[in-house]
């Protein structure tokens, strides 16, 4: 596997870049695969990248803004990561998937558990339920709207006002840094595929899933997050996972907003070794 930026065709249509980092010092571990929430841009994982290509391959993903026909998103972008370990020859990896890319990473390990060693899911999206979409406000898609749509030369003063003010509600802890940097990733979003991932999301359902999950799995959310969700899909998290969820700092990206807490989690889980038999 090359290390560098790689653009991927899909075999149902599209095309996307992955980035390939091999790792500085490899412990025998599979390569971590990172999949990122609704907008799609890799670069958030920046923190990630960094901090496991310590000890293990890692492959951030965009998502592919084409969809297969005749499939809902979920569906269409697990097919998707399946072809990114096919063209990588990748028989075996490990799964960290972040929002809606949480629910890919699930569905990608019940239809496909031999190529899956552990799982992550981060923040995983629970948008049948009211309180959990109100934490959200009027703040996700204002800030998201100014860091799109803003000129290149203001997206500083853009980051300055919403770290000021906290008024990106999705992570209200993100700093004027990384606030800039999400801006430059954002821009590029497309909203088509941006809005279908969302309603993709209306009849996902984790207490639907078969238990335990097929591969090993751990669930990371924010203190914040945490506190909204309702008792009886925390239950099923814990059921499906068979420990409990790690409550971090943060809100719904703490893998930015409180890294090095995000990280020694799931360093954690990933970390430690298997059992024989």
């Amino acid at each position: 596997m090359i290390e560098g930026t790689r653009l991927l065709t899909m075999p149902s249509g599209g095309s996307f870049e992955v980035e390939v980092v091999r790792a500085r010092h490899p412990a025998g571990r599979p390569p971590l695969v990172l999949v990122p929430g609704i907008g799609g841009p890799r670069g958030t994982f920046h923190h990630q990248v960094r901090a496991f290509s310590e000890h293990a391959d890692v492959i951030a993903t965009n998502l592919n803004p084409a969809q297969a026909p005749a499939v809902e998103p979920i569906e269409s972008s697990s097919r998707d990561l399946i072809a990114v370990l096919d063209a990588l020859s990748i028989e075996r990896a490990d799964l960290l998937g972040a929002s809606f890319g949480s629910c890919v990473v699930a569905h990608t390990t019940h239809r496909a558990p031999e190529r899956v060693r552990r799982q992550v899911w981060t923040a995983p999206p629970v948008v049948h339920h009211g309180p959990w979409r109100s934490a959200f406000g009027p703040g996700w898609l204002v800030g998201g709207a100014l860091m799109k749509f803003a000129p290149e030369n203001s997206r500083g003063d853009v980051a300055r006002v919403l770290a000021e003010r906290r008024i990106y509600s999705v992570e209200p802890d993100l700093s004027q840094e990384e606030l800039m940097l999400l801006a430059g990733r954002v821009s590029d979003t497309e909203l088509g595929p941006f809005f279908r991932r969302l309603a993709g999301l209306r009849d996902w359902d984790w207490r639907r899933l078969p238990e335990p999950a097929a591969r090993p799995a751990l669930v990371v959310q924010g203190a914040r997050e945490s506190a909204v969700t309702p008792r009886d899909v925390i239950r099923a998290w814990e059921r499906l996972s068979e420990r409990p969820v790690a409550v971090i700092r943060g809100t719904h990206m703490p893998y930015l907003s409180f890294p090095q807490e995000f990280n020694d989690a799931v360093e954690g889980f990933l970390g430690t070794p298997e059992v024989a038999g």
